[in-house]
């Protein structure tokens, strides 16, 4: 009996040894874990056209590790630290920043994150153990588009055709289509819809959005109405269709522009506000003057008149 449980004893000892052993050599053996976000975006059309990825490496082992980070990014560009040395028991973050050309195609990618243990307490380490981590970026669809008026502007009479031409500059990483239109705006008026009587001959421009920069002219022209009750005041400005219409000037980007009633051949204009003598510029005290000298100059010509019928006569 007594050898049976001096048997069982040695078993159980035996039992725990291995496992004692087992749990010691497992903390004995270099490890690395590594952690990062799961996916990010980056706007290609901004000026960083970036995305930053946090990670985390760790050292789960009893030693000093320096550790490799490796990034597969296919077509982004990528920055991150080349070699992480962490302590026992430690982790440490870092950063991989990746960037985009500025006419990347949208959609998403993948992009992968690798740490490899290459020394232990300060001696190589050989095909050390690694980990790694997968990431999706998301290239986000952008088409960015600005339009800068030209010159032009100035005085016209009623009925004439006023020509403004505006150049439109585009940046995409898609192909698509935009369209800009010609907006009249009254001066003071606080009111966005287009002026009766004047007309968008030619309509809206349309335009083709390449991937890249698009650059391409736009050409208006605007009939004015042959009658006018007054002068028309205020600018041209050109938008783009579905944008909504401003109802006043703006500040820049605009060309001023005043239209003429039509007037009579003594530059007196018909069915306006002001009068006749009012457009002459005559004043209420000058017209007794003005009237008594036409009345001298009619009776200065009828005498001569008469006096040269007498002479006649006598002849």
């Amino acid at each position: 009996m007594s050898r049976v449980v001096t048997v069982v004893g040695t078993m159980l000892i035996l039992a725990a040894m291995a496992s004692s052993a087992t749990l010691v050599s497992a903390q004995l053996l270099p490890e690395v874990v590594i952690t990062c976000e799961d996916d990010a975006e980056i706007d290609s059309g901004s000026s960083s056209r970036s995305a930053i990825i946090e990670c985390t490496v760790e050292n789960p082992s009893m030693f000093s590790e320096q550790v490799t980070i490796q990034v597969e990014a296919g077509e982004l560009d990528s920055a991150s630290p080349e070699t992480i040395t962490i302590n026992a028991g430690e982790s440490i973050d870092f950063d991989v920043v990746l960037r985009s050309d500025e006419a990347e195609e949208p959609g998403e990618m993948e992009v992968n994150i690798t740490a490899t243990v290459n020394q232990v307490n300060g001696l190589p380490y050989p095909l050390g153990p690694s980990d790694s981590e997968e990431v999706i970026i998301t290239i986000i669809e952008y088409m960015y588009c600005e339009s800068t008026i030209g010159q032009g502007g100035g005085t016209f009479d009623g009925g004439d055709e006023i020509s403004i031409s505006a150049a439109i500059n585009c940046n995409s990483n898609k192909e698509g289509e935009v369209s800009y239109q010609v907006h009249l705006i009254k001066k003071n008026m606080g009111s966005s819809s287009w002026p009766n009587g004047f007309e968008n001959i030619d309509g809206n421009c349309d335009v083709n959005v390449e991937v890249g920069n698009t650059g391409e002219n736009c050409n208006f022209r605007i009939g004015t109405p042959d009658s006018l009750d007054s002068d028309w005041d205020g600018c041209i400005v050109i938008i783009e269709v579905g944008d909504i219409r401003p109802n006043s000037c703006p500040n820049s980007d605009k060309v001023e522009i005043k239209v003429k009633k039509k007037s009579t051949s003594l530059g007196i204009e018909l069915g306006g506000n002001e009068s006749i003598i009012e457009q002459l510029g005559l004043t209420e005290e000058q017209l007794p003057v003005i009237g008594g000298i036409i009345g001298i100059i009619f009776v200065v010509f009828g005498g001569l008149i008469y006096y040269r019928r007498k002479g006649r006569e006598y002849e």
